[in-house]
């Protein structure tokens, strides 16, 4: 009988720790064994400034997911990062060969992909490199050159990479709990896993995922990522911006978002009200609900303003045909898709994790896309462990692959 094999996703986000374990079952399906939440602290805005509070919620998220499945069963996990330390570019990399063409195998393809990032220094770390699109002797286009005959083969990829120390620390709060790191995956690629479907990814898409620290944004052309950033702020903003114009603890402006938000507060009736309790000796309040709103709009409106400004900064020029796609923890705000539709036009939509067979209610939600995401990233690059210790791009040990071939590379935009 075939041992089984274990899949876990940790995500450690600024509000909550997710801990997803999973098996592959006998069709090929995901089925999702084990689920951990719990409460995160020492995160802010993805990056680590507590370890020992990191690692004690880590610790919680983990047991109460390997409760399910028992200990034993975990070669390793797949861990989410974000972080405004998120950056990107796009290569070109050209094997060419001078004598007549020869045909183009699976292993110089893959150490073209790792060879292919550009030399990075001590403070940055590599997370991924990912193929565009090959040319092969000037045909654009090809998915995949491998079989093909070719004197010259041009790959262009998408490169994401992240502060060094800040992905250690990540690494070893997790490691903390005996649990090796296979990869690491950053939260756009991983939301895009569980919520895209094939004809946004062709048609061209920006995926927007909403934390409560941070908004991770992935832009895709012709089934590909092309251009992924981070931005420093998300829900918890949203919730600050309401506690200090009414001037309530913050717990209770997230309790109030929660359940009367809505960043489009012209959707609101005008005589609607809300209260808000007594708290902290101050007397209870009764409010318009549209003015209680006033804060989350502006500043979902200026969210909104620079998610433009940085896909445009990128080479975006204009709204892909597939829209915007909203997931992660703030993405079912109401009122979001009204306010993108009027502020921005084309097609919008609210996207919930799937790709999973017999997924938990409490997964289905916008807020467990990147974990739910990873496990179908860790299925896919099965096998694709690394060390952070060493950088992807490394091309020792693997000269031979491309001796065949002459190298050149270049930066493109994006």
């Amino acid at each position: 009988m075939a041992k089984e094999v274990f899949y876990t996703a940790v995500d450690i986000g600024t509000s909550k720790v997710c801990t997803i374990v999973a098996r592959v079952g006998t069709e090929g399906e995901l089925k999702v064994l084990g689920t951990g939440i719990a409460p995160s602290q020492g995160v802010q805005k993805g990056c680590i400034e507590n370890i020992e509070e990191v690692k004690e919620a880590v610790r919680a998220s983990i047991a109460e997911a390997q409760h399910y499945v028992g200990k034993g069963t975990n070669p390793g996990a797949y861990v989410v990062v974000s972080g405004a330390h998120i950056s990107s570019l796009n290569v070109k990399d050209v094997m060419q060969h001078g004598g007549d063409p020869v045909s183009v195998t699976p292993q110089q393809l893959h150490q073209l992909i790792r060879s292919s990032s550009p030399q990075l220094d001590e403070t940055l770390e590599l997370l991924h490199v990912i193929p565009i699109g090959y040319a092969v002797d000037g045909l654009s286009g090809v998915r995949n050159p491998a079989g093909l005959h070719a004197n010259q083969v041009e790959m262009e990829a998408h490169i994401a990479m992240g502060d060094a120390t800040i992905i250690k620390n990540t690494v070893k709060v997790v490691e903390a709990n005996r649990i090796p790191v296979n990869s690491l995956v950053v939260q756009s690629l991983a939301s895009a896993e569980a919520t895209l479907t094939a004809d946004e990814r062709e048609m061209g898409a920006i995926l927007v995922d909403i934390g409560s620290g941070t908004t991770d944004i992935t832009v895709f052309q012709y089934g590909s990522p092309w251009f992924s950033s981070v931005l420093p702020v998300g829900g918890s903003q949203l919730t600050r911006d309401l506690a200090v114009a009414e001037r309530i603890p913050y717990h209770l402006a997230e309790e109030i978002k929660i359940k009367w938000g809505n960043v489009l507060p012209e959707l609101i009736s005008p005589e609607e009200e809300v209260v808000i309790p007594s708290v902290q000796g101050q007397p209870q309040q009764v409010v318009q609900r549209q003015m209680l709103c006033e804060p989350l709009a502006l500043r979902m409106y200026e969210i909104l303003k620079l998610i433009i400004l940085r896909v445009t900064q990128a080479g975006l020029t204009r709204l892909p045909d597939g829209g915007l796609i909203f997931t992660g923890g703030s993405a079912d705000m109401a009122g979001l898709p009204e306010l993108t539709e009027k502020v921005l036009g084309g097609p919008v939509r609210i996207a919930y994790p799937g790709g999973v067979t017999g997924l938990p209610t409490q997964l289905r939600r916008p807020g467990f896309s990147a974990g739910v995401g990873t496990l179908l990233w860790g299925i896919k690059h099965q096998g694709e462990r690394r060390s952070y210790r060493e950088p992807e791009g490394s091309t020792r040990g693997y000269k031979s692959l491309l001796s065949k071939f002459k190298r050149t590379r270049e930066k493109v935009a994006g």
